[in-house]
């Protein structure tokens, strides 16, 4: 029997092993040698072909999945470059931040599946524990290789190599392990890692090594030319492994920029872009009406779920530092690190009204907010007893001086908030700007003694922009509780329209709400006119508050400071945290009223609804004002008695 001499041959290195024509050659002249269909399958080179080609060609979804059947790219667009992106060949490492219910876990399965087909080699995918990972292995990585044809062709036939915690292949083992497990991380060279929900890992696997991720990415040392790791997860906290990655270690981060169906705009979808009724703010009315929408930031066009789906299918990845494109962008830097970032409004799976109902219950509720953050905007949340120190208040403080207004057309508004004490009233005057970021600016704070002294401070004294523009103080809200409220009601009454009492409760139904009163309090005596109280939730608008304060300086949203800002009001608006029961506190009974101005500041801007006010164009205005006429000419006005008074 002649011998082959495979060293006369040489072997190609890539894809596959042999052309056809190499086969032929191989083959000729040896009359006794066939090769069989499988070998031929395993020896025959195949034609490149992109990740997200070959998933809509060869990956088929299991009948329990939320679209069954045969993977398509159009189900979810932001998919596929993911996908192409991961098999780059400068990238070793994909960073993917995401929401819940965004397939982000079915990316990672399906990259395993054309790793196995066009690129095979062992792979070891890490859960967060044993059960987890043995589900994952029964509920999804098997039934994909079982339902799909292409990879069905790899399985070995025996019952035993598709066990729960590995499954044999016939050019490749899939292997399972859980973060909490040394021995399953360790000792096996291979060129795939998936690390799926990465954040809910322990810090280390066993108290005596490293962590779990450190230690699943040592098993790729030896496959430098080839490796591939895929790191997804919700966020948790900024300093979670998952945001750390994306922020820090990523080369490159790409955010999906999408489409309007209407004028074609590209644009980065934002959570302060959806929209819904301005007196829906209620999380039971939302859930039960479901109102919620798009607005398009180009032509205001008014997106429902399915102009979403639409903008989201025509939309692209963009590259977070120069906007390119990201075949442009891998191209230019050949980056071994990327990161990709999916909030939830983009997944078909999620509605816009069910993004605005966790964010109406996340401002009545600090854990509904932190869920609000790490499930839907796939943000990390802030420690705000960490994150809101003295300097860091300080910091918000721009060049104006104490009592200018912004210029430049962008405030809305100027609010005011006054905390009654035995000895004096403190207040602070707040310009608020348009829109739903409720970027505001400080315009003035202190203490007075007298209401008399407020009411000159509030609506005597005038507050100008740099261009000499008046701005009034539109609206106050004044704490009625404790020694003085008596005196809160007259001094409210004086001026009516302008200023309300207001009593603050831990927790509420509603974020506010009204009660008339008819009396002073521990009398019989009658208020004239009686007097409207404002009754609201203070947890609510703390937890706005201590949300806002986190925003950095430039970003909108800010909450700016003049530059006079003393270091006292500063510290007062520093002192609160929150209790192990979700309550606001002030445990060492310090100075806060800084902290009590600014909570009656929100409340006053949600009482008037400014974010949902128009912004206002003087330049549109002055040109639709008509030229003035000439006087008419005087007439003499004849009054007619009313018939009703003949009676």
């Amino acid at each position: 029997m002649a011998m082959i001499d495979f060293f006369s041959h040489p072997v190609p290195i890539g894809t596959g092993w042999l052309t056809e024509e190499q086969l032929e050659q191989l083959g000729s002249g040896v009359s006794s040698v066939r090769f069989s269909r499988a070998e031929r399958r395993v020896l025959k080179k195949k034609k490149a072909i992109r990740p997200s080609v070959w998933a809509e060609r060869h990956r088929h979804l299991p009948k329990d999945a939320a679209v069954p059947g045969r993977w398509k790219n159009s189900t979810v667009p932001y998919a596929a470059g993911i996908l192409d992106a991961s098999f780059f060949s400068s990238v070793q490492e994909i960073v993917v931040c995401a929401a819940p219910q965004t397939a982000k876990s079915e990316i990672n399965y399906t990259c395993l599946g054309y790793a196995v087909d066009r690129r095979p080699g062992n792979a070891l995918v890490v859960m967060p524990d044993e059960n987890t990972a043995r589900e994952n292995s029964s509920d999804r990585i098997r039934p994909m290789f079982e339902d799909s044809p292409r990879l069905r062709s790899y399985l070995t036939g025996y019952a035993d190599d598709l066990a729960s915690n590995k499954i044999k292949l016939q050019n490749a083992i899939i292997y399972m392990a859980w973060a909490n497990s040394a021995a399953r991380l360790a000792n096996k060279p291979l060129p795939y890692v998936v690390l799926d929900e990465e954040d809910k890992y322990p810090e280390t696997a066993t108290k005596k090594e490293a962590s779990p991720t450190d230690l699943a990415k040592k098993r790729t040392r030896t496959f430098a030319h080839m490796r591939k790791i895929w790191r997804t997860s919700s966020p948790s906290v900024e300093t979670g492994p998952i945001w750390r990655a994306l922020t820090t270690e990523c080369q490159l981060v790409f955010d999906y920029w999408v489409s309007c169906p209407r004028c074609g705009g590209y644009q980065k979808m934002t959570f302060e872009n959806i929209r819904w009724p301005e007196d829906l703010r209620d999380p039971l009315r939302m859930k039960a009406e479901q109102s919620a929408w798009y607005d398009c930031v180009h032509c205001s066009a008014k997106w429902d779920d399915a102009d979403r789906d639409l903008a989201v299918r025509a939309g692209e990845w963009r590259d977070r530092g120069k906007g390119r494109g990201l075949n442009a962008a891998l191209s230019s830097i050949r980056p071994v690190t990327i990161g990709f970032h999916i909030p939830s409004w983009l997944s078909p799976f999620v509605k816009l009204w069910e993004v605005a109902h966790a964010f109406l219950e996340g401002l009545g509720n600090r854990n509904k907010m932190k869920d609000f953050r790490n499930g839907h905007a796939a943000e990390p949340w802030l420690t705000v007893a960490v994150e809101r120190s003295e300097d860091r208040i300080l910091a918000l403080a721009d060049d104006r001086p104490r009592g200018m207004v912004p210029s430049g057309g962008k405030v809305a508004c100027l609010l005011a908030g006054g905390d009654t004490q035995d000895d004096g009233l403190y207040y602070e005057i707040r310009a608020f700007g348009y829109g739903m970021e409720r970027a505001s600016w400080g315009i003035r704070e202190g203490k007075v003694p007298t209401f008399e002294a407020l009411a000159q401070v509030l609506w005597a004294d005038q507050y100008e922009d740099a261009d000499g523009k008046v701005y009034p103080v539109r609206f106050a809200l004044l704490d009625a509780m404790g020694h003085r409220t008596s005196e809160v009601y007259d001094f409210c009454r004086m001026h009516r329209g302008r200023i309300l009492p207001t009593m603050g409760k831990q927790t509420m139904a509603t974020p506010y709400g009204y009660s008339n009163r008819e009396y002073y309090p521990g009398s019989k005596k009658p208020i004239p006119g009686g007097i409207k109280l404002v009754r609201f939730d203070t947890n609510y608008f703390k937890n706005q508050l201590a949300g806002i304060l986190e925003i950095a300086p430039g970003d909108p949203g800010c909450w700016h400071y003049h530059r006079e800002l003393t270091q006292d009001w500063a510290r007062q608006m520093t002192v609160e945290g929150i209790n192990d029961k979700g309550v606001w506190e002030n445990p060492q009974e310090r100075p806060n009223h800084a902290w009590d101005c600014a909570t009656l500041l929100l409340l006053a801007h949600e009482v008037l609804g400014v974010s949902f006010w128009p912004k206002r164009d003087p330049q549109k205005k002055a040109a639709a004002r008509p030229e003035p006429e000439e006087p008419p000419a005087a007439r003499r006005i004849v009054y007619e008695r009313p018939r009703w008074l003949n009676r």
